[in-house]
């Protein structure tokens, strides 16, 4: 039995990976707009200049674009059938990436990103209850 199922977990995933878009489009807007550069909260502390954070929020932005719209193929909220394969392999590597961002935020500097551990650990899950699914099994 399933503790979960296929389109709660891509529910679930949706809502985090639109909450994650929204929160680097702040941090972005934050310091472009308002020359608010939060570098001693985000990226364990590391980051030493606002361009430099600026950066990783770009990526980071971009990252979560792309796992947002790999979830909407996954559970064929958009029709590409021919990206359903494609689909399921980045959300194995999303797992792993999501199990040891894991690991890293709960070594984090601060507790702002420790935090986050809780967040990365759940997606982790959900990415893996995505990926499980065989896309013969996927309903829309």
């Amino acid at each position: 039995m399933k503790l979960i199922s296929f389109n709660l977990a891509a529910k679930i995933l949706m809502i985090f990976f639109g909450l994650f878009i929204v929160f680097h489009f702040v941090i972005i807007a934050g310091i472009l707009f308002f020359d608010f550069a939060p570098v001693d909260f985000l990226w364990g502390g590391r980051m030493e200049t606002k361009e430099q954070l600026l950066v990783f929020e770009f990526i980071s932005l971009l990252v979560m674009i792309v796992c947002y719209l790999v979830v909407l193929v996954r559970s064929k909220r958009v029709f590409a059938p021919k990206l359903l394969g494609v689909s399921r392999i980045f959300l194995w590597i999303l797992f792993v990436l999501f199990f040891f961002n894991t690991l890293g935020n709960l070594f984090a500097q601060t507790d702002f990103e420790k935090f986050f551990a809780i967040l990365t650990a759940v997606s982790a899950v959900l990415c893996l209850r995505l990926a499980m699914e065989k896309i013969a099994k996927i309903r829309h």
